[in-house]
């Protein structure tokens, strides 16, 4: 199911997008040298996919503990203490479950390859790594805010929560790919033939393996798109994992990362409070104005993913926040294909600024609505040159 020769019989030569600059490191198996050579970072396995390979997570900053009295959000919500009470829809961080002391330093994990050809943020994240670490990104890019602010925060970095689809990608560096050849790799292509096109794959959950002569990278190796896996009964392990792991560590906001044309922050999840729904409208605005100013072109915001648009439909980042209380920030990188064509320099770029700008929101205002940051978090030098309500 995972046999390439289906893609490169019906699309072609696949060995110019497995070439790579040193720097994009992108599926696990160019991963492990660098890995090992990280210093600072704990790494531990937080599960293991559902084709058998392990779900890392690299962490940077202590864990401060919280105290809580359960693990259920909702539950809180409706017991009065929380907005659910009706009396006050501000208060929407019960202390039974975000803990009754705040902690010093903001928590964000930042999640890659739910889909396991949308790889740019996976490059990115890793690529933090370096700079936290030294000060510079893999192509010795010097980034000195960037590791300030996320020296100052619990970083929790999953680079690929789809090991399996990640795995299978044969397309390392996707840069000036064609769209339909991108398309067969995440949809899959069938026994008889016939590719899986986006969005009509999602009509069959699971889509069967057996049927399957390229599973498509969008999948684990059962066939499930673990953007809608949360709702079913009996969940797969990912999506298990990072539940757990999410609960855990309840952080402050998880960057969901995916990749399309570069749309960038979407419009915020439909199904989340009205004060996160406006938070998330500032952050990305935030961070389309700091690409604007750097001078670097972006894609336009997808009409897609506007408010009320596709509901009832759930997915991933409407269920991070009602499992584990944090602000689900789903962000759409370009994966340099064409027509919208980027190079690998110009990708890891966007990512690495979308991370300074969202860790600089983090700690000026802080991911948590009707809360102003200063008056929880003393001033420190992660913080810029404007005032928290710039």
């Amino acid at each position: 199911m995972s046999d390439t020769r289906a893609i490169v019989a019906l699309l072609g030569d696949l060995i110019p997008y497995r070439e790579c600059p040193p720097f994009w490191v992108s599926v696990p198996e160019r991963a492990g040298t660098f890995l090992a050579s990280l210093r600072e970072a704990g790494r531990r396995a937080i599960g293991v996919s559902a084709g058998g390979r392990e779900i890392l997570a690299v962490e940077y900053g202590e864990k401060e503990p919280l105290q809580t009295a359960t693990d259920n959000l909702q539950s809180a919500l409706a017991s009065g203490e929380g907005g659910g009470s009706g009396v006050d829809p501000t208060r929407i961080f019960p202390p039974a479950f975000y803990g009754a002391k705040r902690r010093r330093r903001p928590v964000v994990v930042l999640q890659g390859a739910l889909h396991g050809s949308e790889l740019t943020g996976t490059v990115a994240s890793l690529n933090l790594c370096r700079v936290i670490e030294t000060g510079q990104d893999l192509r010795g890019k010097a980034w000195p805010r960037l590791r300030e602010l996320a020296r100052e925060t619990r970083l929790l970095i999953i680079p690929w929560l789809n090991p399996d689809g990640a795995s299978r990608c044969p397309l390392h560096n996707p840069s000036d790919a064609p769209a339909d050849l991108y398309g067969a790799v995440n949809g899959g292509i069938r026994k008889d033939g016939a590719v899986l096109a986006y969005p009509e794959f999602k009509k069959r959950f699971p889509t069967p393996p057996e049927e399957m002569a390229f599973m498509g990278c969008t999948f684990n190796d059962r066939g499930v798109n673990l953007m809608y896996d949360f709702c079913t009964v009996e969940r797969q392990p990912e999506t298990q994992a990072w539940m757990r792991y999410y609960l855990d560590e309840r952080p402050d906001g998880v960057v969901i990362w995916h990749c399309n044309a570069g749309s960038l922050i979407g419009p915020p999840e439909g199904w989340l409070p009205e004060g996160c729904q406006h938070e998330l409208s500032r952050l990305g605005g935030a961070v389309r104005q700091r690409l604007l100013r750097e001078g670097i072109r972006i894609g336009r915001l997808s009409w897609a993913g506007l408010v009320g648009m596709g509901r009832p439909t759930l997915n991933q980042a409407n269920a991070v926040y009602h499992v584990s209380g944090a602000m689900p920030i789903l962000c759409e990188l370009p994966a340099g294909i064409r027509p919208a064509v980027y190079s690998c320099d110009e990708m890891l770029d966007i990512g690495l600024l979308v991370i300074e700008e969202i860790l600089l929101y983090a700690h000026r205002d802080g991911l948590r609505p009707y809360e102003l940051w200063d008056k929880v978090k003393p001033r420190t030098g992660a913080t810029d040159e404007r005032s928290p309500g710039a």
